[in-house]
């Protein structure tokens, strides 16, 4: 899996052959029309996301869409946590 830490053409193009790259702490994948990111927020929650695709001109992909997203100002069609860090606790 490639890491990534900027929204780069790279990127992008790992994302149009299908592969899952890493940004930031975010694993991010592009599945028919959407994307599926996963990852953990800063208070220690475990989520996955997934976000209808919007076309844009970086390998098909919209840079904009992207740092909406993980500025969190894109609203997910699917949103659910796999873990919080009190379950880890509790266990």
């Amino acid at each position: 899996m490639k890491k990534y830490t900027a929204l780069t053409q790279n990127m992008f193009r790992h994302l149009a052959r299908g592969e899952e790259v890493q940004y930031n702490a975010f694993q991010v994948k592009s599945v028919e029309d959407k994307f599926i990111v996963r990852g953990q927020y800063q208070d220690g929650r475990e989520v996955e996301m997934h976000f209808r695709r919007r076309p844009g001109k970086d390998a098909g992909f919209s840079k904009e869409q992207f740092k909406n997203i993980f500025a969190f100002r894109e609203k997910p069609i699917f949103h659910v946590n796999i873990r919080s860090r009190q379950a880890k606790q509790m266990s």
